[in-house]
């Protein structure tokens, strides 16, 4: 990876707009720069692109949206920002925050008016947010999102090039990127741009980079996307770039390894517990799935089990990821609580001395020692249900800094002519620690900033 100054090459073809990368920022940015009348190309690394939108849950986070209004759920940005910030205790980039917040209604109404998609409001409220604001796709997850996402790229014409991995910039004397040389095989090609957006997601993926800037969570598997090896954040050193946010990541405690998949956190608001192998509790399940990783990762082999009932089982059947699972035979289901326990190799008497524990608590609507209140009508009953997971590393909200339309800036504040960043690529809006953490902020910086990095490379592009 480098950037390459001097003489230009004689560039093959030139294109106003390039995205690198195809994820959720990388296709928003392309959709939004193509509506403002832009031509783009996206190329992505993958053979099948996916990014790290593919193994999330293609839940978006947006506040005063059409279905909110339509189950008179009362939410605005002002409300949003504030569990943001709350999260954080107030360290999230208070300009991205209020961008995204403000932004977030707007995003999503365009993309369901403009590009054909349709979002429903997903039932109940993850741990941290104020109101139900989780819209997604009818067919949940993050691989039909992007795929609503890549019709509509197709149905506007815009080029997206698999299998073309970005190696190199092309840098004039003034800082403006003029142009970027792609491997694609054995043969190197040079296109020239006169914007260009970088949506390749973080550096969770590279052991040395996370060693380096991360080394307290370097013992968390990682079940993040491939391609998360620091692009933009080399590249961004070389220009000049501000980095900001460098400790902060985004870990997730509740994953089936070694099929990488992401449990919905959710069931936890709804009742479900986590215990160790012996069947003890360990922490507040009403806390971010973040920060939580760290705590399994200390328990006895760095595992977990989420124990539930068929209530929150059936509920775990309508939202991404869970009905994969019970498909694949990883949910375990169990008549009694020595049933259960022997099907995921618990110990018995702590598990049921540990759910009569949270059921007394439950009916006394009473506060356990971590600080967790339990509700009476959220009580563990048979039949049982269980899933062993871990914690891992899914990405990092380290990058670029940038400002509200997307533009990187340099440390002064100034403003790289024609360089954008979003998604992974950019400081995120979870600030510089992982229990900084909102359940959705990933995606919200995703969508919304691909949105404005797209619409302030459309105005750039000559």
């Amino acid at each position: 990876m480098a950037v390459i100054r001097g003489s230009l090459p004689a560039f093959a073809t030139s294109v106003p707009v390039i995205v690198i990368g195809a994820g959720a920022a990388g296709a928003l940015a392309a959709l939004a720069a193509r509506e403002a009348g832009a031509k783009v190309l996206v190329l992505d690394r993958d053979s099948s692109p996916a990014g790290a939108t593919g193994s999330s849950s293609g839940m978006i986070p947006a506040a005063g949206t059409r279905a909110q209004q339509a189950r008179e759920i009362d939410d605005t940005p002002e409300r949003f920002a504030a569990d943001i910030q709350s999260k954080s205790s107030g360290r999230s980039a208070a300009h991205l925050v209020e961008a995204y917040t403000r932004t977030s209604a707007e995003t999503l109404n365009w993309l369901e008016s403009t590009c054909g998609l349709s979002f429903e409001l997903v039932d109940g409220v993850p741990p941290g947010h104020g109101v139900p604001r989780m819209h997604a796709l009818a067919e949940r997850g993050g691989t039909s999102l992007l795929s609503a996402l890549y019709r509509a790229l197709a149905a506007r014409g815009v080029r997206l090039q698999p299998s073309s991995r970005v190696t190199d910039l092309y840098v004039d004397a003034d800082q403006r990127v003029r142009g970027v040389r792609v491997q694609r095989g054995r043969e190197a090609i040079d296109i020239g741009c006169s914007a260009l957006v970088v949506a390749t997601n973080g550096f969770a993926g590279n052991v040395e980079l996370v060693s380096r800037h991360l080394p307290d969570v370097r013992a968390l598997p990682f079940a993040g996307h491939e391609g998360s090896q620091g692009d933009a954040l080399l590249w961004g050193g070389e220009l000049g770039a501000a980095i900001e946010d460098i400790d902060g990541f985004q870990a997730h405690s509740s994953v089936v390894m070694p099929q990488r998949l992401q449990l919905p956190w959710a069931l936890m608001s709804e009742g479900a517990i986590q215990v160790n192998r012996q069947g003890e509790r360990f922490g507040n399940e009403h806390e971010g799935y973040s920060e939580s990783a760290l705590f399994v990762l200390a328990q006895p082999d760095g595992i977990a089990f989420n124990i539930y009932d068929e209530r929150i089982h059936e509920v775990g059947l309508g939202m991404p990821n869970y009905p994969e699972a019970v498909t694949k035979g990883l949910i375990k289901r169990g008549t009694t609580l020595r049933d259960l326990a022997d099907a995921l190799g618990i110990e018995r008497g702590g598990l049921e001395q540990t759910i009569a524990l949270v059921n007394a608590l439950a009916l006394d609507e009473d506060m356990d020692e971590f600080g967790r209140t339990f509700r009476a009508a959220q009580m563990i009953l048979g039949p049982y249900y269980g899933v062993q997971v871990t914690g891992a590393l899914l990405g990092t909200e380290g990058g670029l800094a940038i400002d509200a339309r997307g533009r990187v800036l340099r440390p002064d504040q100034s403003v790289l002519p024609n360089l954008l960043a979003a998604g992974g690529a950019a400081r995120g809006i979870s600030g510089d620690a992982g229990g900084g953490y909102l359940e959705g902020n990933g995606l919200l910086a995703a969508v919304v900033g691909g949105y404005l990095a797209g619409r302030t490379a459309a105005e750039l592009a000559y």
